[in-house]
């Protein structure tokens, strides 16, 4: 891995650490599905990074740098999507407005292909919070499991 690439991924477990509804930090990758945003000293102030469902894209995580909310990056990032189906869980009510605004409708279902791939992926990363007894982040999430929501997009061509 190159040294931006290592530095990256520091960036991107550290914000993973602080934000709880995001997946655990050692679960953290950086991908030919992952999009990094910079400023003009080269930092990285926003992050994208998409999972392949079978019957679309999953918007695994995205997120913006404390520091540099409110700068219309959530919107950059994603503008950068290329795929034709995405779609994104999320309780944020920022991420929200930004999927709306991207042309992302609410949706009750991903549709039964993505949903067979979501079940053992989810069950995977639930043991792995289980193994690094990473409580604080499973009492979090189930805590406001109701509380997410699902934003759809799909391109026509």
């Amino acid at each position: 891995m190159k040294t931006d690439e290592t530095e990256d991924l520091a960036w991107i477990k550290s914000i993973m650490k602080q934000e709880l509804d995001l997946r655990p930090p050692s679960l953290a990758r950086f991908g030919k599905n992952s999009t990094i945003i910079r400023n003009e000293s080269g930092k990285p102030t926003g992050h994208l990074t998409l999972s392949n469902r079978w019957q679309g894209y999953e918007i695994n995580s995205l997120f913006v740098d404390p520091a540099h909310r409110g700068e219309g990056i959530s919107h950059t990032l994603l503008r950068e999507i290329k795929q034709n189906r995405v779609f994104c869980y999320t309780r944020d009510s920022r991420l929200q407005s930004a999927l709306v605004r991207a042309g992302f409708t609410r949706a009750k279902f991903p549709g039964f292909v993505a949903v067979m791939n979501l079940i053992p992926t989810r069950t995977t990363m639930f043991a792995w919070m289980l193994l690094t007894l990473d409580f604080k982040r499973i009492f979090h999430q189930i805590k406001h499991l109701s509380k997410y929501k699902l934003y759809m997009k799909i391109k026509t061509k």
